[in-house]
């Protein structure tokens, strides 16, 4: 696979900005890195849910039962 060198970039860099401008290109770069933010931040929200809603969403009763099935799987466990 070919990679670009310096030279090759800045040809292509430079045709870009006789093809568009100056200006377009600065709207285009400002409208891509403010997508790129949303999503990154559209992921954030949506994979971490509040510390709140975990614990009110956790009973003492669950965490009883955890504890045993734990202790019961531990003692089921193969000594090494």
């Amino acid at each position: 696979m070919h990679s670009f060198s310096f030279g090759e970039l800045a040809l292509i860099f430079g045709i870009v900005v006789v093809l568009f401008g100056g200006s377009r290109l600065a709207s285009v770069g400002k409208s891509l890195g403010e997508g790129i933010a949303n999503f990154k931040k559209g992921l954030n929200n949506g994979a971490q849910p509040d510390d709140k809603q975990l614990k009110a969403s956790v009973t003492p009763t669950q965490t009883h039962n955890i504890a045993q099935v734990v202790d019961v799987e531990h003692k089921d466990a193969p000594k090494s």
